[in-house]
């Protein structure tokens, strides 16, 4: 360093008495010699350390080593940002699965509706059964059972009107009631118990019930008319098929108060004997306390009108 100091020294006195104009000041020489030190020390590190670009390939690499940790926060901080996986959650089929019975919601009726029901069976009825004086040789018979229903059902209570028609071997029933009925709220076999009570009538008796009271030579069967109360009751189990219909069973034993007006003494090819006139079919009219038992299958069909109201409610 003190070397090269010398030289450059040199050359400015060797250049200065050339030079007339040109004088070397103090601080013009101190400037030199600064400036030639430090172009010195610079050669000689650069020779050192293998050149001046060295440190800054070194210094590359560490750029990129934070990156990943830059990335690493900014993955983390997004992962406690995002929602949990949808394979931790519980679907949302299986949420609702154990709070929805199924059959239940699937046949749960309206709250209000108006209800048709047809039923067909079986039914066995006597009019004197357990009181007789009719005058008929037979007072009980079996036959087909046929009935319409129509009514207004609120929630679980019926109300409603019911029409029957019983034809048995001997005779024609014919009753027009008023029901009032319950229903359980079970699913999807749901129990209804109905109370009824009506008016009971015949629409024609057959030969075969009074056959022994007739006199000898009767052509044409006397019309007997026999007219009264029945009061009633029976159970249903209907099956929902779908949300308005339904099909089931029912039984039902009916009391049956019935009076026989006295009909006109019957015609004959033969002259009427006395003791047809004043028997006990012909003679006066007569009185009936019986029953009905029917047993066969009912079908009920609902027309809701509040379905707005039942979603509120299912919910």
């Amino acid at each position: 360093m003190v070397l090269g100091s010398e030289r450059m020294y040199e050359r400015a006195m060797a250049f200065g008495p050339k030079t007339r104009s040109f004088r070397m000041t103090p601080s013009a020489l101190a400037f030199a010699l600064v400036t030639a030190a430090s172009l010195t020390s610079s050669a000689a590190l650069a020779q050192t350390t293998g050149g001046s670009t060295a440190p800054k390939k070194d210094a590359t690499p560490s750029k990129p080593a934070a990156t990943p940790a830059k990335e690493n926060k900014g993955a983390k901080s997004a992962n406690d940002n995002a929602a949990p996986p949808p394979a931790t959650t519980t679907p949302a089929s299986e949420e609702i699965k154990p709070a929805e019975p199924a059959a239940v919601d699937d046949h749960q009726e309206d709250l209000q509706a108006v209800y048709l029901s047809g039923d067909i069976g079986f039914t066995r009825a006597d009019v004197g059964g357990l009181s007789d004086s009719t005058g008929f040789d037979k007072t009980g018979a079996n036959g087909l059972l046929a009935g319409l229903g129509i009514g207004y059902r609120n929630r679980a209570f019926r109300f409603g009107a019911r029409f029957r028609d019983a034809s048995t071997t001997e005779y024609s029933l014919w009753s027009i009631m008023g029901e009032v009925g319950y229903g359980l709220k079970m699913r999807p076999l749901s129990p209804a118990f109905y109370v009824h009570a009506g008016y009971i009538f015949d629409t024609g008796v057959e030969r075969g019930a009074i056959s022994s009271k007739l006199p000898a030579g009767n052509v044409l069967t006397p019309d007997v008319d026999l007219n009264g109360v029945v009061v009633g009751a029976e159970v249903v189990a209907s099956y929902w098929l779908t949300k308005f219909l339904r099909v089931g069973p029912f039984i039902g034993f009916d009391l049956t108060v019935l009076h026989r007006s006295q009909p006109p003494v019957p015609q004959s090819l033969f002259r009427v004997p006395d003791e047809v006139r004043n028997n006990a079919l012909f003679g006066e009219s007569g009185n009936g306390l019986g029953y009905m038992f029917n047993i066969g299958l009912r079908v009920t069909g609902d027309v809701g009108f509040d379905s707005g109201k039942h979603a509120e409610h299912a919910k």
